[in-house]
């Protein structure tokens, strides 16, 4: 699969934040500090087009309650939220989902590149890719659509992506 980065930049309303996993224990009697995990970089791309339920950014990030996609160490994280707060699209930078889509999938074009695409059975839609070989863990990118959204703002809002760089 080949795919290209999504990423809000810029004029596009979102709030930029990150988690870093510093320390590690070892089993049994020594205990030892692990080197921090390196942060991604900022995402490069910016997201021109938004469901009209995303009313902008989540100016408080304590209000949204991380979970399996947005709560991975090193990652960097865009936010948007509707009118109450509610979370309602995260793209994260430095992780692919932590599990395979359970039902259909497809392709889409994300600023020329394929990303997969489905729904969840929690009424989650997800978006995948990765640039390059994906090697790098921050070449890889998701996105995740929380409920209520339909398939056609899942679409629109990944076709509208755009690169930053010229």
């Amino acid at each position: 699969m080949v795919a290209l980065a999504v990423a809000a930049c810029g004029s596009a309303p979102g709030v930029t934040t990150s988690v870093v996993a510093t320390t590690s224990v070892d089993p049994g009697s020594t205990t030892s500090t692990a080197a921090p995990l390196v942060e991604c970089p900022p995402l490069e791309y910016q997201v021109t087009e938004l469901p009209t339920r995303v009313t902008g950014e989540a100016s408080d990030l304590g209000d949204i309650e991380l979970d399996e996609f947005t709560a991975i160490g090193g990652t960097r994280s865009v936010f948007w939220v509707t009118s109450d707060g509610t979370l309602a699209i995260a793209l994260i930078r430095g992780t692919l989902p932590p599990a395979d889509w359970p039902g259909e999938r497809g392709q889409v074009d994300v600023a020329g590149t394929d990303a997969v695409v489905g729904p969840f059975d929690d009424g989650k839609w997800v978006a995948a890719w990765f640039e390059g070989d994906g090697s790098d863990r921050c070449d890889h990118y998701t996105m995740v659509f929380y409920p209520p959204v339909e398939s056609f703002e899942v679409e629109s809002t990944l076709r509208g992506i755009t690169t930053t760089e010229t």
